[in-house]
């Protein structure tokens, strides 16, 4: 099924309120509604138990890691181990390909305490191969070791590095999931701040832009629907940061966003984090900035690491590639 045939466009405007907004119900067939009930059925047994209190951190960067190493790779492409300063890297390239024209900066999820380059390669290898462009992972430092903003200055080195490697900004994108979204959005504010040329491109997959519920939030509402994600690690998490609330960067919600460049944002319609990614494409739209939300019904958070084995999740990420490669300079 083409991606074409996954849409169903419930809203597409272009405001000064609001961003393109699409809806995307699940594709039909045996193999979609197959694969989505066995998925969510582990998740909701196998991780979301274990992912926040009473668990200790390292209990739930175990059980990331594991139910991680259970997704596909896309075989098109290969992984190569790489250090930058006192970061290790993953560099994901193209079987095919000599030098990569593109580039992407890809900020994983985990709550900022857990994850890693290695629990979201059903994604990023995925996204080497549809894009053709490198693939540069950071191993950002985590919490609680590493408070904030250790996080968002890994990113900020990574950026430098490709830039140091030839790939000029109109080349480079950055994408993120769930935690990675926010620093994917922090990465490109800091950027600003140092004076750097900005990506051309920015991709966010169910980001956390804040750990605690809004204000008029569905939260509450999804959170039994959600397979994956509780509250209550939100808490957690935000105890182990310890981010100075004066901290310029401390707020994701008070930036600037003027001015940033173009932005994809997927979610899932079960999403206990629903509400963050209308904001941002309410927020940016407001500010000026292009932004446009992708709403995929029935899906949960990040969905998109079931690339391989859901057609969902293999057209999330195939829409992702083709708004990147709009954005790239030709």
């Amino acid at each position: 099924m083409s991606v074409a045939n996954l849409a169903v466009e419930a809203q597409a405007t272009d405001t000064p309120f609001h961003g393109v907004v699409r809806r995307y119900e699940p594709p039909a067939g045996w193999r979609e509604s197959i694969s989505a009930a066995i998925l969510r059925g582990a998740l909701r047994v196998g991780l979301k138990p274990f992912l926040g209190p009473p668990w200790p951190f390292a209990v739930q960067r175990a059980a990331l890691a594991i139910g991680s190493s259970l997704m596909p790779q896309d075989g098109r492409a290969m992984v190569k181990a790489d250090r930058i300063k006192h970061i290790p890297v993953e560099r994901i390239v193209p079987k095919s390909a000599v030098r990569a024209p593109n580039a992407i900066l890809y900020m994983h999820g985990g709550a900022f305490v857990a994850g890693s380059p290695r629990t979201h390669r059903s994604i990023t290898r995925r996204l080497c191969a549809l894009t053709g462009a490198e693939v540069l992972v950071p191993h950002y430092r985590l919490g609680p070791e590493h408070p904030f903003p250790a996080q968002i200055e890994d990113g900020v080195t990574a950026y430098q590095q490709l830039l140091a490697d030839g790939y000029t900004a109109d080349r480079i994108a950055i994408v993120g999931d769930s935690a990675g979204g926010q620093l994917t959005l922090m990465v490109t504010v800091a950027l600003r701040q140092a004076g750097l040329p900005l990506p051309a491109a920015m991709v966010m997959m169910s980001p956390a832009f804040s750990l605690a519920p809004l204000p008029n939030t569905t939260a509450y509402e999804r959170e039994s629907r959600d397979p994956m994600i509780r509250q209550a690690w939100g808490q957690d998490v935000e105890r182990a940061l310890r981010v100075p609330h004066d901290h310029p960067l401390a707020d994701p919600m008070q930036q600037d966003l003027r001015g940033l460049p173009p932005a994809l944002v997927q979610v899932g319609e079960d999403e206990v984090l629903f509400d963050n990614s209308p904001w941002y494409n309410d927020a940016a739209a407001r500010a000026g900035s292009q932004s446009e939300l992708e709403i995929y019904g029935k899906r949960w958070h990040v969905f998109q690491v079931h690339a391989g084995l859901m057609p969902s999740a293999d057209q999330a990420l195939a829409r992702q590639a083709a708004f990147l490669q709009q954005h790239w300079r030709r």
